[in-house]
């Protein structure tokens, strides 16, 4: 993970220390880095199928990217998916969920997502 600037990371930093003060580790504690000191092996994942999404502008994408080829070398024996929207940031299909709000990306996603879990 080497592309997010210094801004990008302090800013993590300080929304995981507001959600957990007390985590030990601080952002590469294993509850938000499953890479991190003393995580366990992502060979151990207890499903048999995990779906990835990332956003192109996001500060967090190359943390999903990162996470999503770890466990691809991991050794785990389940199906992992990856899809990244490009044009969009962390949480659009939270901030622009409709067709109405000139967004097609998050219906794009929950059409995705529905047909991954269906599958």
């Amino acid at each position: 993970m080497a592309s997010n600037s210094a801004k990008e990371i302090n800013f993590f930093n300080v929304v995981w220390k507001l959600v957990y003060p007390s985590v030990p580790g601080g952002i590469d504690n294993p509850f938000i880095n499953p890479l991190g000191p003393g995580a366990p092996s992502l060979a151990g994942l207890m499903c048999s199928r995990s779906f990835v999404c990332v956003a192109g502008k996001d500060g967090l994408r190359d943390r999903g990217i990162w996470y999503y080829e770890a466990v691809k070398k991991s050794g785990w024996q389940g199906e992992i998916q990856l899809f990244e929207e490009k044009d969009e940031d962390h949480v659009y299909h939270l901030v622009k969920p409709s067709l109405n709000q000139d967004s097609h990306s998050a219906d794009k996603l929950i059409k995705l997502m529905a047909s991954f879990l269906l599958n």
